[in-house]
C-alpha cells in the first residue's frame, strides 16, 4: 500500500484523493484508486457520484486492474460493464 494513502482509520486521505482521484472539472478528487481495495470499492460505487459517469469511473478502474494485474478487480469491471449494459438495455439478470 502507498504511504499516506489512508489514514489511521482505513479512509483515503485528501493527498490520496488529490493524487489518485478524477482529474478534470466537476470531478477533481472522485474516485480515487490506488490500490486494491479502493478500486473496487471505486467499481461498487460507481453510479453514486455527480459529475462523473459510471464509464468513467469503470475506465480509471481497468487501466489500474490491468497495470497492476489485479485480477479481482479485472473481473469486477468484467461483471460491472455486463450489468450496466444489462440496466442500459432493460434486460433482467439471468437466473
Amino acid at each position: 500500500m502507498a504511504q499516506g494513502m489512508r489514514t489511521k482509520s482505513g479512509d483515503v486521505s485528501s493527498k490520496a484523493r488529490k493524487k489518485a482521484g478524477m482529474k478534470g472539472d466537476g470531478k477533481k478528487g472522485k474516485y480515487p484508486i490506488f490500490d486494491q481495495k479502493s478500486c473496487l470499492s471505486a467499481v461498487q460505487l460507481r453510479h453514486h457520484g455527480k459529475g462523473v459517469s459510471a464509464a468513467a469511473v469503470l475506465a480509471k478502474a481497468s487501466r489500474w486492474a490491468n497495470a497492476h494485474n489485479c485480477g479481482p478487480c479485472k473481473a469486477a469491471v468484467k461483471r460491472a460493464r455486463e450489468a450496466d449494459r444489462r440496466r442500459k438495455t432493460g434486460m433482467r439478470k439471468k437466473k
